[in-house]
């Protein structure tokens, strides 16, 4: 079922049962009120009853008369008992019902005492006069008000269900309306493929949730238009890098096999293709390793890493290589307690991301001293990692961590572009965020900022 229609449907149910009780409370309300207007009228009948019988030696002739008059218009199915003291029938003899002597003790004591018998309402009155102390009973249906309660109930029920559908009607408009927007959203999305990803979805000016879904939305297609960009460029670096040593292999077989050749170009071509076979064997075991950085960062598999100590190791670890190069090592802002330090995750790991990038600010700035600036502060710490190289172009800068990318001006350098993109991805399992500064000609800068202390 559409949303429109649901929708629809739940504002009528809830109308509906609002309604309901509304219509039930009109009804029960009126009932409630044509009843006690016939208990009124009752008690006037039982007065008036009184009055024609026991009143007549000390009213007026015209004012007898009047009451008389009164008195002769009777309701539907009226009857009129007269009980004197001794709960005897009196006055009146052609009588419909004999009432029991409990219910006239009754009437005397409350003096006026309603009451329903079989389908009529009734009516008694605590009566005293001269000629002793009287009870007067007056029963009768409400046939008027009857009819006016089913009348009424019929108007309700009417009522009910030409509300229910104008309800449900205007429902249904209010829904479209509402959902036009994201109907618009709908046809929008449909015209989105892969090969048109920059396309985005128009967004409205009410600043509301529709606009947010549309905002939101739009987000994504910018995050798939990158990753597919980063994709197409991981294919096509992977090819480039793949092809090269693989073209090497099959042209080193296919010459050697066009004629005899002696044992020494035999021992020759085969070190050519075992020096290829390392590369592409580098290569596979970059991705590799590059797929399974996310199994190795589990809980069991974390510790506390205090930063400080992980950069004296490295800069310890950079002494002993051959050649010699100097990792300088600097430490702003430290924090009294040490703990500030540490953040939570795999020193393997973490100390693999470093290397890497170290290993490449030597690299490119043919071992030139390298900085690293650690500096604390209340929302984090950060590592900035400096070098005096080559830079890298600023079009190559949003490149550099894509696997197998290589700048412009790296392909002079060993290497296979895998190393930056795995240790972007071990800082992110870290909850770090590192960004680069370059200027071709005079180095580059790697920051990184670690977030406080965290779990996995």
């Amino acid at each position: 079922m559409k949303i429109r229609h649901r929708l629809s449907l739940q504002f009528t149910l809830i109308s509906g049962i609002i309604l309901t009780v509304v219509f039930v409370l009109i009804y029960l309300l009126s009932a409630q009120y044509i009843q006690n207007s016939f208990y009124k009228l009752l008690q006037m009948r039982a007065l008036v009853t009184a009055q024609v019988y026991l009143e007549k030696d000390e009213l007026t002739k015209k004012k007898f008369l009047e009451i008389e008059k009164s008195y002769r218009e009777r309701i539907p199915d009226e009857s009129s008992n007269i009980y004197d003291q001794d709960n005897q029938p009196a006055f009146i003899e052609k009588t419909r019902y004999n009432w029991p002597v409990s219910m006239l003790e009754t009437i005397r004591h409350k003096e006026v005492y309603r009451f329903r018998f079989q389908e009529e309402s009734g009516l008694g009155i605590y009566y005293p006069d001269n000629q002793g102390d009287f009870v007067v009973i007056v029963t009768a249906r409400n046939t008027t008000g009857i009819q006016q309660l089913n009348y009424l109930m019929w108007i309700l029920i009417v009522m009910f269900f030409v509300a229910l559908l104008i309800v449900f009607l205007m429902g249904q408009w209010y829904a479209s309306k509402a959902l036009g927007p994201i109907k618009s959203i709908n046809r929008q999305v449909k015209n989105i493929r892969s090969n048109n990803l920059h396309m985005r979805v128009e967004q409205g000016r009410n600043k509301d949730e529709i606009d947010e879904l549309a905002t939101n939305f739009n987000g994504l297609l910018q995050h798939m238009e990158q990753a597919f960009d980063m994709q197409r460029s991981f294919v096509s670096n992977a090819s480039h890098e793949l092809r090269t040593p693989l073209t090497t292999i099959i042209g080193e077989i296919e010459v050697t096999l066009q004629q005899a050749r002696s044992q020494e170009d035999y021992v020759q071509t085969l070190g050519t293709l075992l020096i290829e076979s390392e590369k592409l064997k580098i290569i596979t075991d970059g991705l590799l390793q590059l797929t399974r950085v996310d199994a190795d960062l589990t809980g069991a598999n974390t510790t506390m890493i205090r930063l400080d100590e992980l950069l004296w190791e490295i800069q310890e670890c950079w002494l002993h290589k051959m050649p010699a190069t100097r990792l300088h090592v600097k430490l702003n802002d430290m924090p009294a307690d040490a703990a500030q330090l540490c953040i939570r995750g795999s020193r393997s790991l973490l100390m693999l991301a470093l290397q890497n990038i170290i290993r490449n600010a030597f690299k490119f700035s043919y071992n030139r001293d390298v900085n690293c600036l650690l500096t604390y502060s209340q929302s984090g710490v950060s590592l900035s990692i400096s070098d005096h190289g080559i830079g890298i172009a600023a079009a190559d800068l949003e490149k550099i961590f894509l696997p197998l990318y290589r700048a412009e001006n790296a392909h002079t350098f060993d290497g296979y572009g895998i190393g930056l993109s795995m240790t972007q991805k071990i800082l992110q399992l870290h909850q770090a965020v590192v960004t680069v500064s370059s200027v071709p000609g005079q180095g580059t800068t790697f920051n990184i900022f670690f977030s406080p202390a965290h779990k996995f």
